[in-house]
């Protein structure tokens, strides 16, 4: 894909103009992290992302979003009282958490867990009764869009992550190209889980590949993006969907499937990336 382009910020700009706004915004401290607009899977069943976009409050709304992936990592997440009615904002923090899929980390105690023998981490032990996980496993994904500067963050829930992973290994493994250099589609579709809910799973497709010299500064931006994302904290935000368009329902977590929809997703270890 020849005319795929990824932006800089302020690219084009002034260079007398560019050097007095560095040097004011190098008064503001770092937040760290890195700063990126979300990407919401809709409830019950919708097709179309929601988007964030310039301003707070601006969503668009895309049944379809192409990209570049320039960062990619598994992540767990455990929520105790993620699924009653309370509004208290410390629900939406986890009690345990992991960046990488392997080690759960508990803040309150200072404990450090293995993901993969952990108790909460087995079919079964859903909170609500359910029979999937009480830890959930997601995946997060950063992207590039044509010609836009910003990133992208699009977390993968537990319901998508088995098709998801498989589709990122296919890909790449098919041609030997990392994921920097594609460029893939990510749609919606609709599924039930045993207990009739309706929920959006995530279609990925690739589209094409970079030239060189575009792949070559999507692979510098991983690298960049690899520093920075264990500075991003978890929420309950990223497991939770969003209201579709016209839609009057609150936001709840992804709906949850039975048994037989479950499958357990390949570890870290045998997939071609982080």
């Amino acid at each position: 894909m020849e005319n795929f382009h990824i932006a800089k910020s302020y690219e084009g700009m002034d260079e007398d103009l560019m050097a007095e706004l560095q040097d004011e915004m190098a008064d503001f401290e770092d937040d760290g992290g890195i700063a990126c607009r979300t990407i919401k899977l809709p409830s019950g069943g919708g097709l179309a992302y929601i988007v964030q976009g310039d301003e707070d409050g601006d969503e668009d709304y895309l049944k379809e979003i192409q990209g570049v992936i320039v960062f990619s990592h598994q992540m767990n997440a455990y929520w105790p009282n993620a699924f009653g009615q309370s509004n208290n904002q410390e629900d939406k923090i986890p009690a345990c958490s992991s960046m990488d899929g392997k080690t759960g980390y508990w803040p309150a105690t200072g404990e450090l867990r293995n993901c993969d023998t952990c108790p909460l981490n087995q079919y079964g032990t859903d909170v609500r009764g359910g029979k999937g996980k009480a830890c959930k496993n997601m995946r997060r994904i950063y992207l590039m869009r044509d010609g836009d500067p910003n990133f992208y963050l699009l977390t993968v829930p537990p319901t998508s992550i088995k098709e998801v992973n498989r589709q990122m290994r296919k890909i790449m493994a098919s041609k030997g190209i990392p994921y920097t250099g594609l460029v893939v589609s990510f749609k919606l579709a609709k599924a039930t889980n045993g207990n009739g809910i309706d929920y959006s799973t995530i279609v990925m497709e690739k589209k094409g590949t970079l030239p060189p010299a575009t792949m070559s500064l999507a692979g510098e931006m991983r690298r960049q993006i690899k520093t920075k994302y264990k500075e991003m904290s978890i929420s309950l935000d990223d497991y939770a969907t969003v209201p579709a368009a016209g839609s009057e329902t609150t936001a709840a977590p992804v709906a949850e499937t039975t048994d037989a929809e479950f499958t357990e997703a390949p570890s870290n270890d045998d997939l071609p990336f982080a």
